[in-house]
């Protein structure tokens, strides 16, 4: 397994760099392991800027990497937890880079979000982008190229995703849009790589902080293409290096 790398400071662009990195020289986190880093890099570093930074990792890669044009749809599908909150700070972040036509898909109700992702809702509307029903994917005229943002569910889930969440993992995937899952794909077991039913087919999956065991084991058609970007505190704590980089296994 081969890593693309490309690094940058914190709260700057990402330049893509293509040296490779062996799988070996990367820390891979089992279960609970995984789970306890996430909450040292979000304790050191506060929920707000934990969010805003791979926001900005995301909005990088989106820019950069899949560079749709200024004027295509991009769908973001947030569910209530911090991964939903990851997806709509990526959305008014490339909202502020000139992308505009944004739309937002929520799981719940607006009212029930708290917090930094409910401030980073509130910024989204502010910046321009749209808040819409998912039958509005079926009668408005998306185009194939349309790229979905999924922030549906994070790390942690033991069981199918039901309800809403289900319904909506469904829609996505019988849309046909080029999927970027923040994280993970909703659905996917991040320590064992169960894919429980359903779960998100994405074309691109961007990890936060460190690579989860689930993601090296589970479904490469449902993960797709695996990049992971990380936080100074994580390579810190692991002493490798002291920037944050972004990786792509090949």
């Amino acid at each position: 397994v081969i890593f693309i790398y490309f690094s940058v400071p914190s709260f700057e662009m990402s330049k893509l760099d293509e040296t490779p990195i062996s799988l070996s020289e990367v820390p891979v986190m089992e279960g609970d392991e995984m789970r306890l880093i996430d909450l040292e890099v979000t304790e050191d570093l506060n929920v707000y800027r934990t969010m805003e930074t791979v926001g900005i990792r995301t909005a990088d890669f989106v820019q950069y990497y899949i560079q749709p044009e200024e004027d295509q749809d991009i769908i973001i599908v947030s569910g209530k937890g911090n991964n939903g909150g990851n997806s709509i700070t990526t959305g008014r972040i490339l909202l502020g880079r000139g992308y505009r036509n944004i739309k937002l898909i929520l799981s719940h109700s607006p009212e029930v979000m708290k917090g930094v992702a409910s401030e980073q809702f509130d910024l989204f509307l502010k910046f321009g982008g749209s808040l819409i029903h998912k039958r509005d994917v079926l009668t408005s005229d998306f185009a194939p190229n349309t790229l979905l943002i999924d922030g549906l569910l994070g790390t942690g889930i033991t069981r199918s995703p039901s309800g809403v969440v289900g319904e909506l993992i469904e829609e996505v995937n019988k849309w046909g849009f080029r999927v970027l899952s923040c994280d993970i794909p909703s659905g996917l077991n991040h320590s064992t790589g169960e894919a429980y039913e359903p779960c998100i087919r994405a074309k691109w999956t961007l990890n936060y902080h460190v690579v989860k065991s689930g993601q090296v084991k589970g479904p490469r058609d449902l993960v797709g293409s695996l990049w992971t970007c990380e936080t100074n505190l994580t390579f810190t704590r692991f002493g490798y290096v002291s920037k944050p980089c972004t990786y792509k296994i090949t």
